[in-house]
């Protein structure tokens, strides 16, 4: 089994990375590559079984997609066949359309994913996501970014929210999945912060039979956490 972790030395805000050491440690037979940016993805020759994004700042986000832009359509391939991928925080708007910046400028994206990301400045917008998965998996996590994402997930939606906002703060449909490939705003990291997501994951991995690292501890974590999102006092713009 192979997970291929992109750009880990530049893609690394919010703790991020921590969903890698967690699946390690529920995988510790499986084979980890890191690709370090500049390098040819392992994702261009082989499929792995994972690809992992995490976010990044806004400078080195437009270095991914020109460093990625000749394996687009390798990725597009991989996403339509069913590949696992998980990109989180701003990672994810590097399969858009495009990016448009504060002040108006617009960068060309990957142009997978029929979406626009538009940043604000000086306006970070912090806040928790309470939703469910089409499958009912319960999702917890938090947001802290930039931009809002703009365009139609009504069906192809990461969580519906029963709390917090969705790509955008008229939207209650928050993140994109198609096929088995991810983009959530959300940050956590969402696999330590929940379990049940996480076993989805890797049964789509191809490890159905893996019992989660510190199995009882995460699943009482996520319980006490529930209810603190479910408390009606929880404040879900921070």
């Amino acid at each position: 089994m192979k997970i291929e972790i992109l750009f880990p030395e530049i893609c690394n805000l919010f703790g991020d990375m921590g969903n890698m050491k967690y699946l390690k440690k529920c995988l510790p037979n499986a084979e980890f590559i890191s690709t370090a940016f500049g390098d040819k993805p392992l994702f261009a020759d082989e499929q792995p079984n994972l690809i992992y994004l995490a976010p990044s700042n806004e400078k080195n986000q437009e270095l991914i997609i020109k460093a990625l832009l000749p394996y687009r359509d390798r990725l597009k391939e991989l996403i339509d066949n069913g590949t696992p991928m998980l990109f989180t925080g701003n990672s994810g708007e590097i399969l858009f359309k495009e990016i448009e910046n504060y002040d108006g400028r617009k960068i060309p994206a990957l142009n997978i994913f029929p979406f626009t990301a538009k940043r604000e400045q000086y306006t970070r917008f912090n806040g928790l996501n309470h939703g469910t998965m089409a499958d009912g998996t319960e999702i917890l996590g938090f947001r802290s970014q930039f931009t809002y994402w703009f365009g139609d997930n009504s069906d192809c939606f990461f969580v519906k929210c029963i709390k917090g906002i969705g790509i955008n703060k008229e939207s209650d449909k928050e993140g994109i999945m198609v096929n088995n490939a991810i983009a959530t705003a959300q940050l956590g990291p969402l696999l330590v912060n929940n379990p049940a997501f996480t076993k989805r994951l890797l049964k789509l991995m191809g490890a159905e039979n893996t019992a989660l690292a510190f199995e009882d501890d995460v699943k009482k974590a996520f319980e006490i956490r529930k209810a603190e999102f479910e408390n009606p006092k929880t404040k879900f713009i921070l």
